[in-house]
């Protein structure tokens, strides 16, 4: 019997809920009702996201997820991608949810994440005067290089042209967490219960894998999966298929979608109640 169908999804930097496109028809397909919301201000236009984006928080980011949530008919399962991951476990600390799907997942504030890939990626939002109260403007550059470095030319000019800036507060709160007097990007693990299913690629850039692993271990009933070759673009291009794939599978065994039967369990994988870890 399926247990729940109903499912979240929390974009990462730079996007809105328009991100996920085929993604979220892959897990239509499974059967889960699908919620693609924005982050507060990213479903403006560029200019308008920027005049306002600048100061929002994540509790900001946190709070309006979990009044969504609450308006549910049963508590769904929640997926992440970059910070929309850490977004989703400060949302699974004040709420109920069935689950949580995490990819490539931005540090919380007891893993380390000052790894080179990822200073070059964000170290120029840092070095603007003010950068705690101003909007984070996506750069080309950068986005392309760390972000969807094994990606087609044309899927990254597609994804860049739908692009809107960040919170230059939220990032503060995240990379700068010990200035941070609300400490929103300490969570405590002990008060999530659910399943939780970790992705990560070998040649993510963005967050680096080994924040993946030490997110993974966070939680008693864990999966990380690796994907490799893939970069942080999961939810589309190259390796979207073979996320999704992942995705089925981890909620078949969890009793989320479809049955697992004698005959197809051996498609998804076997039953184990703690922490492991593969490469797909």
């Amino acid at each position: 019997m399926v247990l729940n169908r109903e499912i979240v999804l929390i974009h990462g930097t730079w996007c809105d809920g328009n991100v996920w496109g085929e993604f979220a028809t892959g897990l239509r397909q499974m059967g889960y009702k699908v919620h693609t919301p924005s982050f507060r201000y990213h479903d403006l236009p560029y200019q308008e996201c920027l005049a306002k984006v600048g100061t929002v928080t994540l509790q900001d980011y946190r709070d309006d997820l979990v009044a969504l949530i609450e308006s549910l008919d049963q508590p769904p399962l929640i997926l992440g991608h970059s910070l929309g991951c850490l977004v989703a476990q400060m949302v699974a600390e004040k709420t109920e949810v069935a689950g949580m799907i995490l990819m490539g997942p931005a540090p919380t504030a007891d893993i380390f994440a000052f790894y080179p890939t990822m200073l070059a990626c964000f170290g120029k939002h840092f070095l603007r005067w003010g950068f705690w109260k101003k909007a984070m403007p996506p750069y080309k550059k950068e986005f392309f290089k760390y972000c969807m470095n094994e990606q087609e030319e044309s899927l990254k000019e597609e994804v860049f042209a739908d692009l809107v800036p960040e919170s230059g507060k939220v990032y503060t709160q995240m990379a700068l967490h010990w200035f941070d007097k609300t400490k929103a990007a300490y969570v405590d693990f002990s008060q999530i219960s659910c399943p939780v299913l970790v992705i990560s690629g070998t040649k993510d850039k963005m967050t680096h894998p080994n924040i993946a692993r030490r997110t993974a271990k966070n939680y008693r009933d864990s999966v990380l999966v690796s994907l490799t070759g893939a970069d942080h673009m999961y939810e589309s291009g190259k390796f979207q298929q073979k996320t999704l794939k992942v995705i089925k599978g981890w909620s078949q065994q969890n009793g989320f979608c479809g049955l697992v039967t004698k005959h197809n369990q051996k498609k998804v994988w076997k039953v184990i109640p703690a922490f492991f870890s593969f490469v797909f």
